[in-house]
């Protein structure tokens, strides 16, 4: 919200009430991409590898018991090279 409201007042500021709509598009545009795309804007900028069960059994069955006592349907299961995530070598080898 902060966000589109600094958009809107910069094309208000540059354009009036022209440059004001066309923030306010920009602005929905803007929204919209970050709905829908986060994921895969984030999964890309860590270059998050698909993890099958077959690759990594161990790592794919917590998840899914996890889901599974959570009654919530089996996400998609990523790994990432990160050093912030370095405690889950420790605990997941």
């Amino acid at each position: 919200g902060l966000m589109s409201g600094l958009v809107l007042l910069i094309g208000d500021a540059l354009g009036g009430a022209n440059g004001l709509v066309m923030a306010f598009g920009f602005a929905v545009l803007m929204n919209f991409a970050s709905y829908w795309f986060s994921d895969k804007i984030v999964l890309s900028m860590y270059q998050a590898q698909p993890v099958t069960e077959q690759e990594n059994p161990r790592f794919y069955g917590i998840v899914r018991t996890l889901a599974t006592r959570a009654g919530l349907p089996m996400p998609k299961v990523y790994i990432m090279e990160n050093p912030s995530v370095g405690l889950l070598r420790t605990v997941l080898p």
